[in-house]
């Protein structure tokens, strides 16, 4: 697939997984990326994959952070790379009640603010230079899902990730569990990053989960990274 005008449909899982390979093509670049994103059309198909490739990592991270928060409620949220807010809605669906959202890509915020599951938007880039709007210690935790690949969350942008978030808060984390495999380069500077802030007393890896279905037949990972 080589034109945005391509990606409009798509009618299998088969057909879906082009769709979402296209994003993070190694020539496309991030900013390339991002206008991709940015058009109405392009939201409506990415929103639609939810169910032809059996994504089911929004359930399983929000289930995760359940789990690390005791005030589902009150507890202030960002969904990092929020996308079309599915990751949004999982979390609201577990009890979640005071989520903001956040992409890159302003159509994507604005396909956010109809789904009625968030309370505040953000539309910047983040990492390369580029910093988060919000003020240090804003969150309680983040939640991100699907953003940690190429063209998409650059390496430094968990520096901007762990200053927004509360000390004691969560950084929580999915993700193709072969990103190690495939984008190796990127996944090495990921990684690399981390533990750059881990030994500098940013965060910990408080732990990491692997799951069978990241989507369709892809595993999955959640890297769950305690502030500081």
């Amino acid at each position: 697939m080589s034109s945005i005008g391509m990606l409009i449909s798509y009618e299998n899982s088969k057909e879906g997984e082009e769709f979402l390979q296209f994003f993070h093509r190694e020539n496309l670049g991030h900013d390339e990326c991002v206008k991709a994103y940015d058009d109405k059309k392009i939201v409506k198909a990415y929103h639609g994959l939810k169910d032809v490739m059996k994504y089911e990592a929004p359930g399983i991270l929000a289930n995760m952070l359940a789990g690390l928060i005791p005030d589902l409620t009150n507890a202030k949220i960002l969904d990092l790379a929020a996308g079309s807010g599915i990751i949004g809605k999982a979390l609201y669906d577990r009890g979640f009640r005071n989520i903001d959202a956040h992409d890159g890509a302003a159509a994507m915020v604005d396909f956010c603010r109809t789904t009625g599951h968030y309370n505040g938007f953000h539309t910047c880039f983040v990492g390369n230079g580029d910093k988060l709007t919000m003020e240090d210690d804003t969150y309680d935790s983040i939640a991100c899902s699907g953003a940690t690949l190429r063209n998409h969350l650059p390496a430094s942008a968990q520096s901007e990730i762990a200053r927004v978030i509360k000390p004691g808060g969560f950084f929580v984390n999915a993700y193709r569990a072969n990103l190690y495999e495939t984008e190796v380069e990127y996944a090495n500077e990921w990684r690399e990053e981390a533990e750059r802030l881990e030994k500098e007393g940013k965060w910990i890896l408080y732990g990491v989960l692997k799951y069978p279905r990241f989507i369709k037949e892809t595993a999955g990972r959640i890297d769950i990274y305690q502030i500081l």
